[in-house]
């Protein structure tokens, strides 16, 4: 068998390091666009209102609600998505932020699933849904703030966090933003 001359060994290296660095980013432009090899994300209601609460003695407050309906479908295995939110970067299900012209307060915030074969899962102090293969979950989150009269919000759902077995001690990632309806404060 020949040798292989010392210059085409370069160039094959070079060659390689290459393709790994474009299969790298291809993975990472994925995740960006919302494709993902284990689950298919879409949203199904997205809501948003405002309303003023009045008291007397005291500045009116407004609120802003929003509502969404995220349809989470596991492809070909199993997946567990954890029951949580967080509006920073703990690692539970939905990672989200509220974005506005103004400061704004977070008040209430909860996720609830169901679906047909969706089941819940306790595995220590964690709630996970776990969603069979070929199924839908719906994950309806619901979350309030108070905000600033006359400014604009809407909550965006940065992330989503599940795995392929709860035992894994890393998640998974979905990364591509969902963005709520937004609402004026007037």
């Amino acid at each position: 068998m020949a040798k292989i001359p010392v210059e085409s060994k370069k160039i094959l290296k070079e060659l390689s390091n290459q393709l790994k660095n474009l299969q790298s980013e291809l993975t990472e432009a994925k995740k960006q666009e919302g494709i993902d090899e284990n689950i298919s994300v879409k949203i199904k209601a997205n809501q948003a209102r405002f309303e003023l609460v009045k008291k007397t003695g005291v500045n009116n407050r407004p609120i802003g609600h929003f509502y969404i309906d995220v349809n989470i479908t596991a492809k070909s295995s199993f997946v567990y998505i954890p029951l949580s939110i967080a509006s920073g970067k703990k690692p539970t299900g939905f990672i989200y932020q509220i974005e506005g012209t103004a400061a704004g307060k977070i008040k209430t915030a909860s996720v609830k699933v169901r679906g047909e074969g969706v089941s819940q899962l306790t595995v220590g102090t964690l709630l996970y849904a776990k969603i069979p293969p070929g199924v839908t979950a719906t994950f309806i989150l619901q979350a309030t703030i108070e905000g600033k009269a006359g400014k604009a919000y809407k909550l965006l759902i940065t992330r989503i966090n599940y795995k392929l077995a709860v035992s894994d001690p890393r998640y998974k990632q979905y990364e591509k933003t969902l963005v709520s309806d937004g609402v004026k404060l007037s």
